[in-house]
């Protein structure tokens, strides 16, 4: 068998310049990223406000089975807040509008009025839904 070897160092690897090369574009395309900024998503942003505000709407029908006693959960437009009727509240994001303001009843049985109720980021919308009989609450969209 014939063993082929290079017969000189040079037809072996990468040289100086290719190796200078690829790390210049590699700068490049990293000074551009970081020159972009981080990278933001309205539809993440709008998902993750509906997720904080299910949850809270969870810990309110938590409160109603706990407490026995009925638990109003608002969502207020004109403060741009939500929270319980008679409790504290929790700042909108700017950017979040309610479709339509809503009260949410949650009862000591579990159950609930199952109402819904949408929120707005550009042209992007979550809808919140809770079902009447489980007081489960869901968040529905992109």
């Amino acid at each position: 068998m014939h063993n082929k070897r290079p017969t000189h160092p040079r037809e072996t690897g990468f040289t100086l310049i290719e190796m200078i090369v690829v790390v210049l574009i590699l700068g490049l395309i990293g000074a551009i990223m970081i020159g972009h900024g981080p990278f933001h998503s309205v539809t993440l942003d709008l998902r993750g406000t509906a997720q904080q505000i299910a949850s809270a709407m969870r810990e309110a029908r938590m409160l109603a089975i706990y407490s026995g006693t009925t638990q109003i959960f608002v969502l207020d437009s004109a403060h741009r807040n939500y929270g319980l009727q008679q409790g504290i509240r929790h700042a909108l994001p700017a950017e979040v509008s309610i479709a339509d303001p809503s009260r949410f009843a949650f009862y000591p049985d579990g159950s609930a009025n199952g109402s819904t109720t949408t929120l707005l980021e550009s042209n992007r919308y979550v809808v919140l839904r809770v079902n009447w009989l489980t007081g489960a609450i869901s968040v529905e969209g992109p």
